[in-house]
């Protein structure tokens, strides 16, 4: 379905967002060699509160963690992308009954399988995600466990395009997904959407024209099928090579809000405008079936910072949700950051996640942003992401506010998730990293993150809000040219839906092979 919702891209290309992306970072990358990178990595977790409960039932533990993983990166020939699997093994010193071994996993990726012609989209992520915003909400993997809830999402995309003219392009395309979850709140759901584009950005000078259409099945365990269907024809108004603008016209139907098709006209308009390099806006607005949508974007890097701010007004589910909107990455940022400094992809790649290792940035800045629900539901958010990096000095920032409205009947979310008792959730959630070089080896590092939630439940026997913050402080230190050592103390308190507070000390070692 995100296909169906996609604008097409400013270059012309003709093909999905997904696959520009892909060509962006393969080109720049092409006589990059295959990386394979083995870790091996040890923690230790000495917690007061190990099940994050109220302050009564509080139970301290101490907690072991073996995580050897592996990294698969190749930037050349037929098969592109990367994937980065651990295999996590839990041992609680004072409750055997907690522990668990568990894999985690993300990686993506495109195969060349007909030259310049036929690819298939690869994307698999295996992660452990909050199943309420109004539960405890844990700072890691091993601690207040009762509302993770490991989460499976895989996506397979084939596609076949040819190009014709001077910039014409047509693409078919193909998209699978399934997400399925642990806990009884998530059942499996699966995609299936047929969707072509085919235009000529420069078909009539600086004027051009695209006609995407689709066709998708959301089919979700024990519940009916969701169907949505569109076609638009989007004309390209090219007023300099910097900046272009976007008419759209077109029909779509789906059977979301009732068992019966409802078909309603699309109408919008878009811009793009690239006034340097480093610096790109976006902006969509189409009148839907369910309101106006909205996808509005800002970037601007340089050598020493990111910036970047999104805003959409959409239909998603669980599945997009996880896709596009998971946790803030550092890695993505810093990527990002990096790109005029380390051209070639890979070796980017590695100096990032030195960096990130040395340093002791967490992989991810802020909490969790999806929803486990099933069903659809209305989404409105705000997303900025920041990065600075000084001599000594870098800066991550992150801060979102999310609105979501249940957009499906209620016997979707009956079992469970924060929309079985409410219509609507709102979070707003703020995160800020500080590391600091002290020596050529050692580090020091303070983060604070904090989220408000809030739902309009029917239930007046909840709690309608919740409020987490916490605060960690650490060093982390070169113990050997493979090896990094870190010591972190962290203070986690939650009030509202969820009263809790929990302090820890969490010391590991990382080694790379």
């Amino acid at each position: 379905m995100a296909y169906a919702q996609q604008a097409p891209v400013a270059s012309g290309s003709g093909a999905s967002e997904a696959s520009s992306a892909t060509d962006s970072s393969s080109s720049a990358s092409l006589r990059s060699p295959f990386r394979l990178t083995s870790y091996f990595a040890l923690t230790e977790t000495f917690t007061d509160n190990v099940g994050l409960t109220k302050s009564e039932e509080a139970r301290s533990d101490f907690i072991t963690q073996i995580s050897p993983s592996l990294s698969v990166s190749s930037g050349a020939g037929a098969i592109q992308g990367s994937l980065r699997a651990a295999f996590n093994g839990n041992f609680y010193g004072e409750d055997a009954s907690r522990n668990k071994g568990y894999l985690t996993m993300n990686g993506s990726g495109r195969v060349e399988a007909w030259r310049e012609h036929g690819y298939v989209d690869l994307s698999a992520s295996i992660s452990r995600e909050a199943i309420s915003a109004f539960a405890p909400r844990p700072s890691d993997s091993v601690t207040g466990t009762s509302n993770l809830s490991e989460v499976r999402n895989v996506m397979i995309a084939p596609y076949f395009v040819e190009r014709f003219g001077d910039a014409g392009s047509a693409e078919v395309r193909y998209l699978f997904s399934e997400t399925d979850g642990s806990g009884p709140n998530l059942k499996q759901t699966k995609n299936n959407a047929l969707s072509f584009n085919i235009g000529d950005p420069a078909a009539f000078g600086n004027i051009g024209w695209y006609l995407a259409g689709s066709d998708s099945v959301m089919s979700t365990s024990g519940r009916r099928d969701l169907k949505q269907q569109s076609a638009r024809l989007t004309g390209v108004l090219k007023l300099t090579p910097q900046f272009q603008l976007r008419l759209i016209g077109g029909i779509e139907g789906n059977n979301i809000r009732s068992v019966d098709t409802q078909r309603s006209s699309i109408y919008g308009a878009g811009a793009d405008w690239s006034p340097s390099p480093t610096t790109k806006l976006t902006a969509l607005w189409e009148d839907r079936y369910f309101g106006p949508g909205l996808q509005l974007s800002a970037e601007h890097r340089s050598p020493l910072h990111v910036v970047r701010m999104t805003y959409s007004r959409d239909v998603s589910s669980t599945s997009q949700s996880l896709a596009a909107f998971s946790s803030v990455g550092t890695y993505d940022l810093l990527m990002s950051l990096m790109q005029s400094s380390y051209p070639n992809a890979l070796e980017r790649d590695a100096f990032v996640r030195q960096y990130i290792a040395t340093r002791g940035l967490p992989e991810s800045v802020g909490i969790s942003q999806a929803v486990l629900s099933n069903g659809l539901y209305l989404d409105r958010r705000l997303r900025l992401e920041m990065s600075l990096i000084g001599v000594r000095n870098t800066l991550v920032l992150s801060a979102f506010h999310s609105e979501r409205s249940r957009f499906t009947e209620q016997s979707f979310s009956v079992l469970g998730g924060d929309f079985q008792n409410a219509s609507s959730v709102r979070e707003i959630s703020g995160s800020a990293t500080l590391s600091h070089q002290l020596t050529q080896k050692t580090s020091a590092n303070v983060s604070l993150t904090v989220a408000n939630s809030h739902r309009d439940a029917s239930d007046a026997t909840l709690n309608p809000s919740s409020r987490m913050r916490r605060i960690s402080a650490g060093l982390v230190s070169t113990l050997a040219q493979r090896a990094n050592g870190m010591l972190t103390l962290r203070n986690l308190r939650g009030e509202g839906a969820s009263s809790y507070s929990e302090n820890a000390a969490v010391a590991s070692i990382v080694v790379t092979f």
